[in-house]
């Protein structure tokens, strides 16, 4: 099978489609399914000068074309050629020049903008001498790539929050935060995304705000990153958790899942804007183990209160973990189990400290996740300041 590259313009490209020379849909391809939004930013992205991918092409004996793969960024060019659909001047990167031409067709855009994207060459790649077989195999094997996790296409962002995450992450492994010690990898940039979330914890202060992927993927297009205070909280949090004795590798060592992992720097960071977790880190240490070897033994305790406030920590450890209430709960019952294996040592200035010996009386045996959850909200748990 041969290839000849060659960088035709888009104007003589969408003429080939146009009369026919190019076939956007021969029987192999799939539909038209691209939505308008996606057409969209692809026409963007020609507008702003940006690189798009190469679009492979297989001779036919009739000298025409079939498009092997690249159907939909034809298919959008082609269209948009056509006054099919406008321009969105709101697609971020927000920018001056784009905003300008929002809701203009190709006619309407100006002579050079139009001149600009008529004369933007695309790569394309000819197959020609090829077996029969060769072309669907080929095909076959662009359209079956990996989807991209959030935390892979936030990487792409080049800037201050993504490298301040990335040096985290390098430190973070260094010190120890290797899937040996914990139960999962930095597989699909795993580690990114749970440091990447628990700074913006941090930067917002509070329990009670959901961090949701589209709110991790806009700070990242900011330029700036996140304060000399905030990076200096998470890198304490990491190094008190790193440093517990109970993580190791093995079987009998518990493993952290991602849910229960921000957990315990959420807890460590508020601790450590207090001031309390040179004074009670020990307890918390504590408190932590045993929060994880009832999970991973799933022994809850031999008292009935304790093992009904470990069984809601573990179930919102496993489903739900996202979610304010989950973050919330798992907060309340480590600061319970702290409190109650070592009140006699436990002198923190936090506001959990006192609330979470409150909580005890307030679980309900037959109810126990309902009525944490109230006593949660009517203390305001993990309210502004509490990180």
């Amino acid at each position: 099978m041969q290839f000849i590259p060659r960088d035709p313009d888009l104007e003589t490209l969408v003429g080939r489609i146009r009369r026919g020379a190019i076939d956007l849909q021969p029987n192999f391809q799939r539909g038209e399914v691209w939505g308008r939004a996606k057409q969209q930013r692809l026409v963007d992205s020609v507008l702003r000068g940006w690189h798009i991918p190469p679009v492979h092409l297989v001779a036919r004996e009739d000298g025409g074309y079939d498009v092997l793969d690249g159907q939909q960024r034809l298919t959008a060019l082609r269209d948009f050629s056509l006054g099919k659909f406008a321009v969105d001047g709101h697609i971020e990167p927000l920018d001056s020049k784009m905003a300008m031409l929002h809701g203009l067709r190709y006619e309407e855009l100006p002579p050079h903008v139009r001149g600009r994207y008529d004369t933007f060459s695309i790569r394309v790649l000819e197959l020609h001498n090829f077996q029969p077989e060769e072309p669907h195999e080929l095909f076959f094997r662009l359209n079956q790539p990996t989807s991209l996790t959030e935390a892979e296409k936030r990487n792409a962002f080049i800037g201050g929050a993504r490298n301040q995450v990335k040096e985290l992450v390098s430190w973070a492994v260094d010190a120890g935060m290797r899937p040996e010690r914990l139960g999962f990898s930095n597989s699909r940039l795993a580690y990114d995304d749970i440091i990447a979330r628990f700074l913006l914890t941090i930067e917002q202060s509070s329990l009670n705000e959901k961090i949701t992927a589209q709110r991790v993927t806009y700070r990242y297009r900011g330029e700036d990153g996140f304060s000399e205070d905030i990076i200096g909280l998470a890198r304490d949090s990491l190094s008190f958790f790193l440093s517990q004795s109970f993580l190791g590798a093995g079987v009998a060592h518990p493993k952290p899942n991602k849910a229960t992992l921000h957990t315990w720097l959420c807890f460590a960071a508020g601790m450590s804007r207090w001031g309390d977790l040179g004074e009670i880190g020990g307890v918390a240490s504590d408190a932590i183990e045993h929060i994880e070897r009832s999970r991973s033994s799933r022994d809850f305790s031999s008292t009935i209160a304790m093992g009904a406030a470990l069984a809601v920590f573990h179930d919102r450890s496993t489903a739900r973990v996202a979610d304010v209430s989950s973050v919330v709960l798992r907060d309340l019952i480590a600061w319970m189990v702290m409190v109650d294996l070592e009140n006699e040592r436990l002198h923190a200035s936090h506001p959990a400290s006192d609330l979470a010996a409150a909580a005890w009386a307030r679980v309900d045996l037959r109810e126990p996740e309902r009525s944490l959850l109230a006593f949660a909200q009517e203390a305001d748990w993990g309210h502004q300041g509490w990180i």
